[in-house]
């Protein structure tokens, strides 16, 4: 008996308290954000005043519960003396409410959220406003105040020793919320908090990728929603799916939904919607924050398989090209057939002094390394490498060169750039005139979605199995070494503008190549790119290919045939020396042409008389 009566005791004591637990409703415009690191510094011993304000009508539904206190976010404790939550009419006015913790109180200043709830709450009235902030204490200089990503005009007022209160929007919002309590906290209330697809077009037929992020509002906790995709011009054109996700109050979410889509036009640009609906079966109480335009893009019914054009730079001086060239080697002989033959590979011989290989492009490329020491000169380095020109992360500095690395993490690099789908085609055809070292080149291809600011097309002659100067071979090589994909000629360093027919061009080049060049061991290498004379990683190759010299072939002649299939309002005319003449505009002088659509897949004879 005595045991059972303790136990009873026990409840009738611990239940109360249990039940006299608060759930504080946090009320801002940071999301539930705080930022790891400060981007506002102050001097001094000083305090620093910062506000949000919330506006009657953010408030009205919360009409007869409590201001309770307020969440401070700081970005880091250190220096801080104190720190002082309060709630205010205006910003100079008095507190309402204020609550105070400092390095000697049960409850210190942390960095992250400090939760400081008021002893006295502020009833909450209809159609007023309230500023809702902290007061830090600093001793000495520091970065205190925690500013997120966001916009808008109410969160962001800050007041500095000497100067008045400002509102300091250009850094984000504050990480201040303020607790709300009572009867009258949203249930059921998502809110989409961000929405963007993982492509810049969508191609006809094939999924597409939805990153979207979910916070709950709510302080019931979610088991599930409606997630709802469809574009303004064709509303009908809807993805819907019943999410199954749990999401505690205050808890936000990065999900990755695969969408697909039909009845959607190739041409056209569509912009494209998302929502939240029905939280738990639920009417969402504030369904403005549920929806969001993802983007505008264009549909597409097709797209290019990739070349990647690899470039390095070396040196017969850089002791450790000799190695760099062997991993380069051996990650294309670990390639399959097909991604041996989209992969073409240029050596620009600059980056560590130069050499008599050298030519002028090579040493007008090394302003792709954009770094420069403290005298302005240009800091490079050999072994080093372009892939696509695509600029490179974590480099401290914008710049698409790398240096050497491991064979598997080489191989991982090429193929995920094979995998990038193109949006440009091209094709190389021409002739060799062996006699007099000559080289007639046409390149041609057709932009489904014209994405380069400014396109120019670049032409190389590279050879390979070429000696060193040096004997018995390359510094740091073994005897034996051998050059491979030396630019031997180009057509310009930063390429030269096509012709363009709506979105088929064409471009045409002589290259002629050294004396003592072996043309059986040369390659023809063309892309398209974009050209940013003042930003090295805004000039991204589109697209590549490359042809044996000993295999260059006019047009594809030995294809062609009376009865293929060809659209001619889209086709490139050619003479039969391979020369690109320019679009079929359906009379030609008298002669013999060959027609050959932008897409490559077909061509015909045309005799025009």
């Amino acid at each position: 008996m005595k045991l059972k009566f303790l136990i009873i005791l026990l409840a009738a004591i611990l239940i109360p308290g249990m039940a006299s637990a608060q759930t504080f409703y946090k009320l801002g415009y940071c999301n539930g954000k705080v930022a790891s690191e400060g981007n506002l510094e102050v001097d001094g011993a000083v305090a620093i005043e910062t506000a949000i304000r919330l506006n009657a009508s953010d408030l009205q539904r919360f009409s007869g519960d409590v201001l309770a206190g307020v969440n401070a976010g700081l970005a880091t404790k250190l220096n801080v003396l104190s720190l002082t939550a309060w709630v205010r009419e205006s910003l100079d006015g008095e507190n309402l409410a204020d609550t105070v913790i400092n390095l000697h109180s049960t409850q210190r200043p942390r960095t992250g959220w400090n939760v400081m709830e008021f002893k006295t709450p502020v009833a909450i009235e209809t159609g007023k406003d309230y500023y809702v902030g902290y007061t830090v204490e600093q001793t000495k200089k520091s970065s205190v105040v925690s500013f997120v990503n966001g916009n808008s005009d109410h969160a962001s007022f800050i007041k500095t020793p000497g100067s008045n209160w400002t509102d300091r929007k250009d850094l984000g919002v504050l990480s201040i919320e303020a607790l709300i309590s009572g009867d009258n906290l949203p249930k059921h209330d998502l809110q989409l908090t961000d929405a963007s697809f993982n492509a810049d077009y969508y191609l006809t037929g094939s999924m597409i990728s939805l990153s979207y992020s979910v916070r709950n509002e709510g302080i019931e906790r979610v088991s599930n929603y409606t997630l709802k995709v469809w574009t303004k011009e064709n509303p009908e054109t809807m993805y819907e799916k019943r999410i199954s996700q749990t999401l505690n109050y205050g808890i936000e979410r990065t999900n990755l939904q695969t969408l697909q889509f039909e009845g959607l036009e190739p041409g056209r640009k569509y912009t494209f919607m998302a929502a939240l609906e029905k939280p738990d079966g639920f009417d969402d109480e504030t369904p403005a924050d549920n929806q969001r335009e993802v983007c505008t893009i264009p549909v597409i019914d097709k797209i290019f398989t990739r070349t990647a054009i690899l470039e390095e730079f070396t040196t017969e001086i850089c002791s450790n090209c000799p190695a760099a060239a062997q991993t380069v080697h051996d990650m294309v002989e670990g390639l399959d057939a097909d991604r041996q033959s989209r992969l073409a590979i240029v050596c620009h011989h600059a980056g560590y002094n130069t050499d008599m290989f050298t030519l002028p492009c090579d040493k007008e490329y090394l302003w792709f390394y954009n770094k420069y020491n403290s005298q302005g000169q240009i800091y490079t380095y050999a072994p080093g490498f372009m892939l696509n020109r695509v600029g490179e992360s974590g480099m401290g500095y914008e710049t698409p060169v790398f240096q050497n690395l491991p064979l598997s993490t080489f191989s991982e690099k090429v193929t995920r750039a094979q995998d990038v789908p193109a949006l440009y085609s091209i094709e190389i055809t021409g002739n060799h005139d062996k006699d007099n070292r000559k080289v007639e080149i046409n390149v041609s291809g057709e932009s489904i979605l014209e994405s380069l600011e400014n396109p120019r097309i670049t032409v190389y002659l590279v050879e390979d199995n070429v000696r060193p100067s040096t004997r018995p071979g390359q510094a740091g090589a073994s005897t034996g070494f051998l050059h491979n994909h030396l630019t031997r000629a180009y057509n310009s360093t930063w390429g030269a503008p096509a012709e363009w027919t709506d979105r088929n061009y064409t471009y045409s080049c002589t290259l002629e190549y050294p004396e003592e060049c072996d043309p059986d061991n040369m390659q023809v290498v063309a892309f398209i790119s974009n050209l940013d004379t003042k930003n090295p990683v805004n000039c991204e190759i589109a697209n590549g290919t490359k042809v044996n010299l000993p295999q260059l072939s006019a047009s594809g002649i030995d294809n062609i045939g009376k009865n293929c299939a060809i659209d001619e309002k889209s086709a490139n005319v050619y003479d039969l020396s391979g020369r690109c003449l320019g679009s079929y505009t359906g009379s030609l002088p008298a002669g013999i042409y060959i027609l050959r659509d932008a897409h490559g897949n077909s061509s015909k004879i045309l005799k025009s008389r």
